[in-house]
């Protein structure tokens, strides 16, 4: 199951230097995990204004990935710069498509 972080800065960061930091995680995590397992296990968002960084992690690939941008954004910002929540999972609608149940 997947789990979305809003990282969300208190000085409207610029939008390539978020992105920067997060490419840099997101190779870091493949170093140790592989580039295949980091793809399927993290994507990130972020937003015209560099404001905010949206990073969807499922798995322990993408939760590296995500511990390692969170310390380079504390290491270039300081810790009271940004602050990290976790944004509720949708629940799942009736129209979603379901694996068929075989033979009962």
């Amino acid at each position: 199951m997947s789990k979305l972080l809003r990282f969300t800065f208190k000085e409207g960061e610029n939008r390539e230097t978020v992105e920067a930091d997060i490419a840099l995680a997101i190779f870091t995590a493949e170093c140790v995990y592989g580039r295949p397992r980091v793809r399927m296990e993290t994507s990130y968002l972020v937003d015209e204004g560099g404001k905010t960084c949206v990073v969807e992690v499922c798995g322990e690939a993408g939760e590296t990935a995500a511990r390692v941008f969170a310390g380079l954004t504390a290491a270039r910002l300081g810790e009271d710069a940004y602050t990290v929540r976790r944004l509720p999972q949708a629940a799942p609608s009736h129209t979603d498509p379901r694996p068929a149940e075989v033979g009962t």
